[in-house]
């Protein structure tokens, strides 16, 4: 039986597709420990995994975080705000998070560490090298943000020799916006007696783990011509249907004699609802339509509720997705990757994190509308929807991307990545001791 540790930052669009795989790794086998803030203790307990609470200011719960970083939304949405997140939240959790994992890692003999790609607290692992560790597997619970020479971070793909010189042009100044951010972190990473990092911090969260798993198929993502051998797209890690959910009466009486549209603002983003859920409710309350939202935790006496609208604090996916015409969305990764699953058309509008850079595949790859803004009016809203609606093209992208999904088995990808790194490591141990036994004097 192997020794996994999966590490997940406190927030549900890190932590759910991280339990989906520790719990799939767990059913095949492996003692899995699951390591992240307490909140999330009886969602990691239930799926059967042994739960370390992350340490000091790392153990945070996600519901209060505007009450620990109140300057935050006097930030500006963009490169200001990812500075600010980066330096202040995921840059400041380093010291705490690697000292939480080096005492499991100790303790357990873990075998390997699975982690989400911004759990920060690996980088003292693999920036230091006269450090034993276990090898590395990093998860991506965001579009891909490595820079590549095919794309631009903020105007996409383009392999014209006019677009690879605006893409480099792009990608030095993504670099130079996130710099502050860069020296912070690097500054952190001395603090720990590890060494600077080598490169733009946004590349090594790809480049300096052993592997890299992104879950999404390559078709959602800008094309990627020198992707590196340690980077595999192993499809959406999606997690079991619960059981133990009914479908709600009203649910039931939905059948598909008109338009399903199925808005939130996810689990997060949802401290203002005027932002996307009620400006929609205002667009489709006169609509033909039947109108699902989810408030995530947030205040539903905030949400503004119509005749023809249906809404529930939480309500798995799952259960609505199959019914759905439409998804509106704030850009949330992980929802967008659950509705197209489903084959269902998106239209996303979000301004902060990497929202803007979810809206933007939304687009390019054809299975929706990028609203381009994270503030959109019902007249913008009921565009959108009038235009998903009346153009097959949409349905049609999303029912070609759910295919594309298809072809994945994301779990017994991860599954045979991780199974191959512990098998790998296994054996370079066996080997180290082997060689020390013949160079050991004989007493």
């Amino acid at each position: 039986m192997s020794r996994i540790l999966v590490a997940a930052s406190p927030a549900p669009g890190h932590v759910n597709p991280l339990i989906a795989i520790a719990e799939s790794l767990s059913k095949r086998g492996h003692r899995v420990t699951f390591n992240s803030a307490d909140i999330f203790r009886s969602k990691a307990e239930s799926a059967g995994l042994h739960f370390v609470p992350l340490q000091g200011k790392a153990n945070l719960d996600y519901h209060l975080l505007d009450r620990n970083f109140p300057e935050r939304k006097t930030i500006e949405p963009g490169m200001p705000q990812l500075n600010y997140d980066m330096k202040y939240i995921f840059g400041d959790w380093i010291p705490d998070q690697y000292r939480g994992i080096k005492e499991i890692i100790e303790g357990q003999d873990i075998d390997l560490l699975i982690t989400d790609f911004l759990f920060l607290g690996t980088f003292p692992l693999l920036l230091n090298s006269k450090e034993p560790r276990p090898p590395v597997l990093a998860c991506g619970i965001a579009p891909v943000l490595m820079r590549t020479p095919d794309s631009s971070p903020f105007a996409g793909p383009d392999s014209t020799p006019e677009g690879l010189l605006r893409n480099a042009e792009h990608n030095q100044q993504f670099e130079a916006l996130l710099a502050p951010a860069k020296e912070y972190i690097d500054e952190i990473l001395q603090g720990c007696g590890a060494s600077p990092s080598p490169m733009f911090f946004m590349d090594a969260m790809y480049l300096l783990p052993d592997a890299f798993v992104q879950p999404t198929a390559a078709e959602f993502e800008y094309p990627m011509r020198d992707k590196p051998e340690s980077f595999h797209f192993v499809g959406p890690a999606l997690p079991e249907h619960p059981t133990s959910v009914e479908e709600p009466e009203w649910l039931k009486q939905i059948d598909g004699s008109r338009p399903v549209i199925f808005v939130t603002q996810g689990t997060i983003a949802n401290h203002d609802f005027n932002q996307l859920v009620n400006p929609t409710m205002q667009a489709l309350a006169d609509e033909d339509v039947d109108v699902i939202v989810t408030a995530g935790g947030g205040d539903m006496e905030s949400i503004v509720t119509t005749p023809n609208s249906h809404v529930e604090q939480y309500l798995p996916y799952h259960l609505i997705l199959p019914k759905a015409d439409i998804f509106i969305t704030n850009g949330g990764y992980y929802g967008v990757q659950q509705a197209l699953s489903y084959g269902v058309p998106v239209i996303s509008g979000g301004a902060t994190e990497d929202k803007p850079f979810v809206s933007a595949r939304v687009a390019w790859s054809g299975v929706g509308i990028n609203l381009q803004t994270g503030t959109p009016t019902p007249e913008q809203i009921l565009a959108a929807v009038r235009q998903v609606l009346d153009d097959k093209k949409y349905r049609d992208g999303a029912k070609t991307m759910q295919q594309n999904y298809a072809r994945y088995k994301a779990m017994d990808r991860i599954t045979e990545i991780a199974e191959a790194m512990i098998a790998e490591r296994v054996e370079k141990t066996s080997g180290a001791r082997a060689e020390k036994r013949i160079l050991d004097p004989v007493l």
